[in-house]
């Protein structure tokens, strides 16, 4: 702290003034405070920056995934169709293998629109453009709907389907968007098809039942592998597939189920079955008399 030199006769001395230890000034301790602050701030923004990139990063990833799988599947089919146009078109064809031209051609063409209606609803959806336009259904009438838009379906897949609909419920009504709704089914179908295309028992069964006292469950169930326990969790996420990575699919159509069923006020979800799995979409009745509960 200071130092001096004595006067004489002791010169030769130098006096020396040292302190060990200083006493913390009246501000020392909110300085401290705000470097612990400030140390933990920093520390939580780089761990919460690194998690930020790790999600990102894993998004990329996803929609990589997802570009290649739409990729594939528009690839696919449309190279078909166009050799099968052509060999039509040269006239290669005997009349007999015209006619099963013809229909790989249609069946191959509806794929393809429900891979396009997937992906632009699902643009809309994300831009906040899309607009549901409800209005009471009767789940009878959406059933018979739903029959001929997935019965050829179906049966090209080489699949039975069984219909269960509990008669307390078919002549309850839903306030939904038909399109959406169909959507939503005809995706679940789809799904069963993919999934189960090497299970033994080709039959997937479509159905309604009451869920509560105020809601409607209606149901695809196919008699396949089933849903790992690992992406139960995650399977109506964007871009997830079932079995990974080189399942089949786009990883949007769960996802698009979800957000639609979300949109009319209901919600989807995943019953696991022995075998199988059961993909269901839960909406909430608009009829005073709700089903009974069975």
């Amino acid at each position: 702290l200071h130092q001096m030199r004595l006067s004489a006769p002791f010169g030769d001395f130098l006096l020396l003034w040292n302190v060990r230890d200083l006493p913390v000034g009246p501000g020392g301790r909110i300085v401290a405070i705000a470097s612990a602050v400030t140390l933990a701030v920093l520390v939580a923004a780089c761990l919460l920056l690194y998690r930020a990139g790790l999600r990102q990063i894993a998004l990329v990833r996803q929609q990589q995934d997802f570009v290649a799988a739409v990729s594939h599947e528009l690839k696919t089919p449309l190279t078909s169709v166009r050799m099968y146009a052509e060999i039509l078109r040269e006239g290669w064809a005997s009349e007999e293998k015209k006619r099963e031209y013809y229909d790989f051609i249609h069946a191959e063409s509806e794929r393809l629109s429900r891979l396009v209606a997937n992906v632009l609803q699902l643009a809309r959806m994300e831009r906040h453009e899309f607009a549901l336009v409800r209005k009471l259904e009767r789940v009878d009438v959406l059933f018979d709907l739903l029959r001929s838009k997935v019965q050829r379906q179906i049966d090209e897949a080489g699949f039975s389907v069984r219909y269960d609909i509990d008669p307390a419920c078919a002549a309850r009504q839903i306030d939904v968007d038909a399109d959406a709704f169909m959507q939503m089914l005809i995706n679940l179908v789809d799904n069963a098809l993919k999934f189960a295309r090497s299970a033994e028992r080709r039959e997937i069964a479509i159905g309604v039942a009451p869920q509560g006292a105020g809601a409607l469950r209606f149901h695809v169930r196919d008699y396949g592998a089933g849903v790992a326990a690992s992406q139960r969790r995650r399977i109506f996420e964007l871009f997830v597939r079932g079995d990974g990575e080189h399942a089949p699919g786009t990883g949007i159509g769960l996802a698009l189920v979800q957000r639609l069923a979300q949109a009319m006020g209901g919600e989807a979800d995943l019953v696991e079955r022995e075998p199988g799995a059961e993909f269901g979409v839960v909406l909430p009745v608009v009829s005073r008399a709700a089903c009974e509960v069975v």
